[in-house]
């Protein structure tokens, strides 16, 4: 599967993932990512969903930094 991510400037930089649910880091300086699980931000989610009535809740989630090689 090929994950389309944006830059925090709009960009758009596509990567190969595995088909399971996962969000990205992605680094600000050389657009680098990386996958990761992010059990804590799934439960926010569907808690804010469900306080606000919401239900067949999905989300993409892409967090920005710089990375250790920058």
């Amino acid at each position: 599967i090929v994950d389309q991510l944006r830059k925090e400037d709009g960009e758009a930089i596509y990567r190969l993932c595995g088909e399971a649910h996962h969000h990205h880091l992605v680094c600000k300086s050389c657009g680098s990512t990386v996958e990761i699980e992010g059990s804590a931000l799934e439960k926010w989610a569907k808690a804010m969903a469900e306080e606000h009535g919401y239900r067949e809740v999905g989300h993409l989630a892409e967090v920005f930094g710089i990375c250790p090689s920058c």
